[in-house]
């Protein structure tokens, strides 16, 4: 029989059972859309976090106070003290990296933030003017602190887009004050007092710049939440710390970001006088490294959301057996009758697998929009990006069609292997 004339007997036996063929279409749907809007929040979070990594700065290796191997806590803010600003003058250093384009460092905590009668707890950040060039920030409005600021310690601060609107509305901060506040219990800069005292202490700093909005940056907070000043301002008359909590270094390309990883490492063991590299109280990763590692994270995520959704069509591909097994019994003495009239064995596999193929072919493109609404309505409601890829779509279709040739082959198999008289006889 041609394929065509198989097809449409698909269609006609299909739509003689309208509703088990809707149920049977039901659960491939249901499958799809699950492996669907997994894969797809599961890639959306991928790229996120890659847009995120990249939107930190350009070309970055990062320094971080502590090491694994010797037992400290890797980048964890304040855990390890073992970066100073000897350390970033060693690295500014003539020569000490050529193919770094620039260099900072950041000592951040939270605090406390007052404007008039708005108050809000922020990062503060305490670096210097190369925090522009390195992670590539650019300045809305006012400027950013000069290094004469650094030099002198100024009670200056460059507020971040969301802090501005947060504390200032629609009006412009450039050249307001704003007073840091902190408790002796909390974090930042320790205060003196008795016990149980509830000391506070307040700094004030006269707003310069207002940076440009950056957005979230996904589980590293939102970067326009933030106030930066001073590094020696950060330490002195805010954190009352030495240490830094980071080494920022810009790689003058891509390219040299492995040799600037290379020579930042050789002159801090040399600055911390250790000779195995094994024992070193600091830690360099590449923004490679950290987007390996997320991707890494990322796409095991996906993988495993992909395989729970796959249960789901695993379902629909046993309940499309079972329709098909029903199917056969109820038309046994018409498939007897059509092997009587000349039908082969083939002419009746090919018939009853086309139909399976059809129901689960209709199932996952069903499925296809029926994922692609789940996986943008939980984007919206929980702010975790969607990405429903060309390739997802065409591959989940390829497969619902697969589990229809599988799934159906064995009902398609009995029905064919009827003999005629046996099915004749059939009430």
């Amino acid at each position: 029989m041609p394929f065509r004339d198989t097809l449409a007997t698909a269609f006609v036996a299909i739509g003689a059972n309208k509703l088990r063929a809707g149920l049977t279409i039901l659960g491939v749907l249901v499958g799809v859309a699950a492996v669907i809007g997994m894969v797809a929040v599961g890639q959306g979070a991928s790229a996120s976090v890659e847009a995120t990594l990249e939107s930190l700065g350009t070309n970055l290796v990062l320094v971080s106070p502590g090491s694994t191997s010797t037992g400290l806590a890797r980048g964890a803010a304040g855990s390890a003290t073992t970066l100073t600003l000897d350390d970033v003058t060693a690295l500014e250093a003539d020569g000490a990296v050529p193919d770094a384009a620039a260099i900072e460092p950041e000592l951040s905590g939270r605090a406390q933030i007052v404007a008039g009668a708005e108050n809000e707890n922020t990062t503060i950040t305490g670096t210097t003017p190369a925090y522009q060039q390195v992670r590539a920030w650019q300045v809305a409005s006012g400027a950013f602190f000069t290094a004469a600021d650094v030099q002198s310690s100024s009670p200056v601060a460059v507020l971040g887009a969301t802090t501005a609107t947060n504390l200032f509305g629609a009006d412009d901060p450039v050249g307001q004050s704003v007073e840091l506040r902190f408790s002796a219990a909390g974090g930042g800069a320790r205060f003196g007092g008795g016990a149980g005292a509830a000391a506070v202490r307040a700094v004030r700093l006269r707003v310069v710049g207002v940076l440009a909005a950056k957005g979230q940056a996904g589980g590293f907070g939102n970067q326009d939440d933030q106030i930066v000043v001073p590094i020696t301002t950060a330490q002195e008359r805010i954190f009352g710390r030495s240490n830094v909590n980071l080494i920022a270094i810009s790689a003058a390309s891509q390219d040299q970001m492995s040799a600037v990883e290379v020579e930042a490492t050789q002159i801090l063991l040399g600055t911390h006088h250790i000779s195995d590299p094994t024992q070193a109280d600091f830690t360099v990763q590449t923004q490679q490294d950290l987007l390996a590692a997320s991707t890494a994270a990322t796409s095991t995520f996906t993988v495993l959301l992909g395989a729970i959704g796959s249960i789901s069509l695993l379902v629909g591909g046993i309940g499309i057996m079972n329709i098909m097994l029903v199917s056969v019994t109820e038309r046994t003495r018409e498939i007897g009758l059509r092997k009587a009239l000349g039908a082969r064995r083939r002419d009746i596999l090919g018939q009853f697998l086309t139909e399976a193929v059809v129901l689960t072919t209709l199932g996952g493109v069903a499925g296809v929009v029926a994922g692609f609404v789940a996986a943008f309505a939980i984007s919206h409601l929980t702010s975790v990006p969607a990405a429903v890829t060309p390739l997802a779509v065409v591959l989940a279709i390829a497969v619902s069609a697969a589990v229809g040739l599988v799934f159906g082959l064995y009902p398609a198999r009995r029905a064919a292997r009827l003999q005629p008289i046996v099915a004749l006889r059939t009430e």
